[in-house]
């Protein structure tokens, strides 16, 4: 038996061990890194991603391009106007980081004749006299309407090739300097969008994120402590827990080099509410036993041997949903699922040790009330148990009901996803990539590697390129593609500078006579990047375009019209096709994850399922335990079928989350309710004493989770919303599933074990 003064030794050297921990984590909060990266969003085993990253270091890039939108009101052919942008052309060709700008005052038809090439451009900015004849040219050049020109004649763009670069410092620094330059201008509108776009964006907005959900959470936090305990002390307590738990991991992550993303910056908030849920169980546990008239010491044993077990299995089923993640595949999340798991044991450990050791050395609270079952929270739990005992037939055919809706909304269930959808209404980036979708081709890119089966032809021969022409074709009817680059637009873009520059030529050669004349003044055209879509050896190419975002489920669709259209259109003998790119790549990694949901889950539950039988040793009982748990998920479920919301990455994530959150609740009442029966009470009894005593903090533990996921509704990323709203709901029907379902299970279908117990007694009695 440990003494008075040992106990005090130990709980001081905690505190030390914890403090000076504290401080070498405080140390490294300034080297915390923030990431943003689509491909590591990818499974990186995938057969599709190992071809795209062979097909970029093949061609290039499909996606290291940012675009510029300019909008004038009184029209595109105003002289102030077209030289303000030739200017800002100028500028950005200088700029070290930019390969290329494709911009409507440097794109010229040029002119191969017998002195050689003559560049004609499509507009003559210092000559206004010639802009109606430009105008009609532009409209009339097929490729220029919905590109670089609006069909509205109002709007360009400029399309930018930017050298690719992993260092983010440098991105950020490239996206400030061309948004500052395009500012000086002062047009009436303009706007950037591109992959280090959204990168800048994204990591600006998770800094910013990552404070507000820390700030809001913890004045969240110190509001439903303080209505729970009503001291200082009831507050300052579980908050260093708290608090000392999220340092903690953020150094951790840090120190392991493993930046905040979109995934981790949730960390804190989960750390919080889960961390506050041990605390505000045995806390309150504490205090009830010190309104029994116990001592300090006596009330502390009592709290971590009833609340210990189960907070034990709470850590570990919470620990099991998160890891379940681990069987996605994306590294994000797979780091996300065991990194926050970690995150709860270390909560667990702080909640059995540093927890402790401050309630021991402080002194004893003074506590308000008695135990008895005159407390407000004993009075309202009692009234709604005695209402629920009579009414279980009827709160089960509710139950019953509610699963029915909640199938019906399952079926309405989509995969799919935008890329807007990532941006709030009224964000400037939304505003930003909505100019595209609106008034150009879109920002989407497209991209498609078209290989040669017999590697002894090439893409410049006549036949390739008339079926190379369809593959075009197809891609313009069934996806509404603009700016498309082939093979062949070289060829056409030769020809016509052979034909004197018009429009009309701009088509592939008729005669093999007149290829091989094109092929030799190929190479004379200037800014003709030839390599970028036809290897040296000639047979393997690429085709590129911009398409609308219309979102995964419209693009499977899509892209399997696109499919038959080449089964029946093209000369399948002659090529192998592979739609590509990272658009199409993240559209499949939606689906793979999830499709994933339910394998991860199905282990969250078994493990789930045999912690229930180590407690109860009831198959039974398990069935009980599970299906209250099982309830919210098939409720959200339903709920976003009928809300329209679709399943993608981010929404895939929230049944894992919820579930190894919620099932804590179940847990602390049926741990309540073995150790009730222990003692030999009958079940309803046992219930009714389980129902009183873990009510409360049931409900104020649910209503912290529930409000501490809220705050996430107030990101500007669409994804970390949804998480927050779908995961808050989740919980919500979770406690109301515990405190309805839950009993009316029990007192239902917990007949075997009770007669068990019966005929123990008799048997006993015989003896």
């Amino acid at each position: 038996m440990l003494t008075h003064k040992l106990r005090k030794t130990l709980s001081i050297v905690i505190l030390a061990c914890v403090g000076l921990i504290s401080l070498a984590a405080i140390s490294l909060i300034p080297q915390v890194k923030f990431d943003y990266k689509f491909e590591k969003f990818l499974p990186p085993s995938d057969e599709d991603l190992q071809f795209y990253w062979e097909h970029i270091d093949r061609f290039e890039s499909d996606n290291d391009f940012l675009l510029l939108g300019i909008d004038n009101t009184k029209g595109i052919f105003q002289e102030d106007f077209l030289i303000k942008i030739d200017s800002l052309t100028g500028i950005l060709e200088k700029k070290e980081y930019i390969e290329k700008v494709a911009s409507p005052t440097n794109i010229d038809n040029p002119i191969i004749g017998p002195l050689g090439v003559i560049k004609s451009s499509y507009i003559h900015v210092s000559q206004p006299e010639l802009y109606d004849t430009d105008s009609a040219r532009i409209y009339d050049t097929p490729g220029l309407e919905g590109s670089l020109f609006s069909e509205d004649g109002k709007k360009v763009s400029l399309f930018l090739k930017i050298k690719p670069s992993d260092d983010r410092k440098k991105n950020d620094k490239t996206i400030a300097e061309i948004e500052s330059i395009v500012r000086a201008f002062e047009f009436d509108d303009a706007h950037v969008a591109g992959k280090i776009k959204g990168a800048f964006y994204f990591i600006k907005k998770m800094e910013s994120d990552l404070l507000l959900f820390m700030s809001l959470s913890c004045l969240l936090l110190i509001a439903f402590l303080y209505i729970s305990f009503r001291t200082l002390w009831g507050i300052v307590i579980p908050m260093t827990v708290v608090g000392i738990t999220i340092l903690w991991m953020i150094a951790f992550m840090t120190l392991i080099g493993k930046p905040i993303n979109f995934m981790t910056t949730l960390l804190p908030t989960i750390l919080f509410v889960v961390c506050i849920s041990n605390v505000v169980h045995i806390v309150e546990k504490y205090l009830d036993e010190l309104r029994k008239h116990k001592t300090k010491l006596e009330a502390l044993t009592t709290a971590f041997k009833e609340i210990g077990l189960a907070t034990f299995f709470t850590a570990f089923t919470t620990a099991v949903g998160f890891l379940s993640l681990y069987t996605a595949m994306i590294m994000p999340i797979k780091e996300f699922g065991w990194i926050t798991a970690i995150g709860v044991y270390v909560a667990f450990f702080l909640s059995f040790s540093l927890l402790p050791a401050m309630l021991y050395l402080l002194k004893t609270p003074k506590v308000k009330g008695e135990h008895s079952d005159d407390s407000f929270w004993s009075i309202k739990l009692h009234r709604l148990f005695l209402w629920l005992v009579p009414r279980r037939q009827k709160v089960l055919s509710v139950v019953l009901l509610v699963m029915c809706v909640s199938f019906v909304g399952i079926h309405e269930l989509e995969f799919d996803n935008k890329f807007l959808e990532d941006y709030a209404s009224g964000e400037a980036m939304r505003n930003d990539y909505n100019f595209f979708e609106e008034n150009f081709s879109g920002f989407r890119p497209f991209e498609m590697a078209v290989t040669l089966k017999d590697t002894n032809r090439s893409f410049f021969e006549l036949e390739v390129m008339q079926e190379v022409e369809k593959i075009e074709t197809g891609i313009k009817e069934v996806y509404g593609a603009g700016f498309i680059v082939s093979p062949n637009t070289f060829i056409k873009g030769t020809r016509r500078a052979i034909k004197g520059g018009k429009n009309a030529e701009y088509r592939l050669p008729q005669s093999e006579s007149e290829l091989k004349k094109i092929k030799r003044s190929l190479r004379r055209l200037p800014k003709a990047n030839i390599r970028s879509y036809v290897t040296d050896k000639g047979h393997e190419g690429r085709i590129n375009a911009k398409v609308k975002d219309v979102g995964g489920k419209q693009m499977r669709i899509l892209n399997q019209q696109f499919d038959e259209y080449l089964a029946t259109q093209v000369n399948q003998d002659l090529f192998e096709f592979r739609v590509t790119g990272m658009p199409f790549l993240v559209d499949k990694t939606n689906e793979f994850l999830a499709n994933n949901i339910v394998y991860s889950l199905t282990i969250a539950f078994i493990i789930i399922a045999l912690i229930m039988g180590i407690l109860f040793q009831s198959f039974r009982m398990i069935i009980i335990a599970v299906l209250p748990n099982l309830l919210p998920l098939l409720v959200i479920a339903g709920f976003m079928g009928i809300a329209g919301i679709n399943i993608k990455i981010s929404t895939s994530i929230i049944f894992a989350i919820a579930f190894g959150i919620a099932v804590d609740d179940t847990i602390h009442f049926m741990s309540k309710l073995r150790i009730e029966l222990n003692k030999g009470k009958s079940i309803v009894y046992a219930l009714k004493r389980t129902y009183l005593s873990t009510g409360k903090a049931i409900i104020v533990t649910s209503l912290i989770l529930c409000s501490g996921f809220l705050i996430l509704v107030a990101s500007a990323i669409t994804s970390t919303f949804y998480i927050g709203l779908l995961v808050s709901l989740t919980l919500l029907f979770a406690v109301l599933s515990d405190l309805f379902f839950l009993p009316v299970l029990i007192l239902l279908f917990f007949q075997e074990p009770k007669k068990k117990r019966r005929l123990f007694r008799k048997k006993s009695k015989t003896v």
